[in-house]
């Protein structure tokens, strides 16, 4: 399992630098840039050459990734041991400006139009919050959606069964965009329980992650958003154990396990029930990756200050190092969510085993 571990992290690093160079490329694809414009006026030309001049955006589009993956001064290097590489005049001229230290160093660049602020900044002060939210919401849709799931198909064909599919569809069908707005018209504005928006915990965290109290106040700001964000998920994941728990409680083991005269309650849970949970384990590891990285609809709705929120907002302002930033964290939370869910596998089923 270590070597299977070990490997699956080494063939990660290829995968997440051919990753950073397409979201590289594509932004920079799109028309327009992050200088055009300030607010509804535009710059005069020789201040946007200036500018990207700084930012190196006026350099070949191998040398700007090369100097966000090993820096300036390690690009300005290869390019005067290879001078007779394309582009390596413009690179040799502003090299020294030194505005990236290197994603090999942990320099996830300077945002373009927040002056004197660098991506770094922003993720930690935006990731606990979204990474709070979303843990709490994956919370909720487990504790909802499973023993829902369960429920129904133990029961099937009741009106158990009928009714719990019935608000599976339901919170399926409706979208974060409507419940949000819903439920802060009903529990803050109308019965005044919960507050309206912004998030109940502040820097710094415990861990860097963790809020330092959850007291009701916590909750007063939680309880909303994450019940917007779980619902969907637990709508999903209810409907996702009762197909597998009803193909499962028709196996032959099962059969032998009744048989043999064991409980129902343990022929469920020890034996149907954690062979089920492995196509929701599938779900919940890119689930997981997703919802702590930010959902932007849900923060914008409930003005929680995650990095859903700076990734909507740079990719209209063309802000090319936020986008690739937050990009980049979401794809390395997928790759660990993906290993971790392999390895569950393992636990769940004896069967399965990784060499």
């Amino acid at each position: 399992m270590t070597a299977y571990i070990i490997r699956r992290l080494l063939w990660s690093i290829p995968v997440l630098l051919l990753l950073t160079f397409a979201i590289f490329a594509l932004m920079r694809a799109i028309p327009g840039g992050p200088f055009d414009f300030v607010g509804d006026k535009s710059l005069p030309k020789a201040v946007v050459q200036n500018l990207e001049r700084r930012h190196h955006l006026d350099w070949p589009l191998g040398w700007q990734f090369s100097s966000y993956v090993l820096g300036d001064d390690i690009t300005g290097v290869i390019c005067n041991g290879l001078s007779f590489l394309p582009g390596c005049d413009a690179v040799q001229a502003t090299y020294q400006l030194g505005v990236s230290q290197g994603l090999i160093r942990g320099d996830l660049g300077m945002a373009l139009k927040l002056r004197g602020r660098t991506v770094n900044d922003l993720v930690k002060e935006s990731f606990p919050i979204s990474f709070q939210l979303g843990i709490i919401s994956v919370a909720v849709a487990v504790l909802i959606g499973i023993p829902a799931g369960v429920l129904a198909a133990l029961k099937q064909n009741t009106w158990l069964d009928y009714g719990s599919s019935f608000v599976a569809v339901l919170g399926l069908s409706i979208p974060n965009l409507v419940l949000g707005p819903l439920l802060i018209w009903i529990f803050p504005l109308t019965l005044g329980w919960f507050e309206v928006a912004t998030w109940g915990a502040k820097p710094p965290f415990t861990l860097g992650l963790f809020p330092t109290t959850m007291g009701w106040k916590f909750w007063t700001h939680a309880i909303l958003p994450a019940a917007t964000l779980g619902t969907g998920f637990s709508a999903a994941i209810a409907r996702l154990t009762r197909a597998s728990l009803l193909q499962v409680i028709r196996e032959d083991y099962i059969r032998t396990a009744r048989a043999k005269g064991l409980k129902e309650r343990t022929v469920v849970v020890v034996h149907a029930l954690r062979n089920s949970l492995i196509p929701v384990i599938t779900v919940l590891g890119p689930l997981l990756a997703a919802v702590v990285t930010g959902t932007f609809v849900v923060e914008q709705i409930f003005g929680i200050p995650g990095m859903g929120k700076h990734f909507v907002t740079s990719i209209g302002n063309r802000d090319y190092p936020i986008i690739t930033g937050v990009s980049l964290i979401f794809a390395v939370l997928l790759v660990l969510a993906n290993l971790v869910v392999d390895v569950v596998y393992a636990w769940l089923d004896p069967r399965i085993s990784y060499k």
